[in-house]
């Protein structure tokens, strides 16, 4: 589990509701890339080179989900890996963002 939330109470109860779980949610795609890919990729994902640029091979953007979330998440080549700051779904959404959202600026 990559969360762990320990949690006392003196002289009081404490209910589900009065807890403040929002920090485990995954951040959206848009959240991720601008903290993480942006630097690099620029913002519309075209980069500086064609090393960083994510659109000038068509193919890459069409490899399995799998493959491109190793890469996100390992890293490969230069780009180094988010495995440490990412979780797989974070991964999913940034890549999900990348070939929909981002590929139309």
């Amino acid at each position: 589990m990559k969360y762990l939330a320990i949690i006392l109470t003196i002289g009081g109860t404490w209910t589900a509701s009065d807890l403040d779980f929002s920090f485990l949610t995954a951040r959206t795609g848009p959240e991720v890339y601008e903290s993480f890919c942006q630097n690099c990729h620029g913002e519309n994902g075209r980069g500086a080179n064609r090393e960083t640029n994510l659109y000038v091979d068509r193919r890459r953007l069409r490899t399995a989900d799998g493959e491109l979330i190793t890469s996100i998440l390992d890293g490969k080549n230069d780009m180094p890996g988010y495995s440490n700051v990412l979780t797989y779904e974070e991964a999913q959404n940034v890549l999900n963002y990348i070939r929909e959202d981002l590929r139309s600026r």
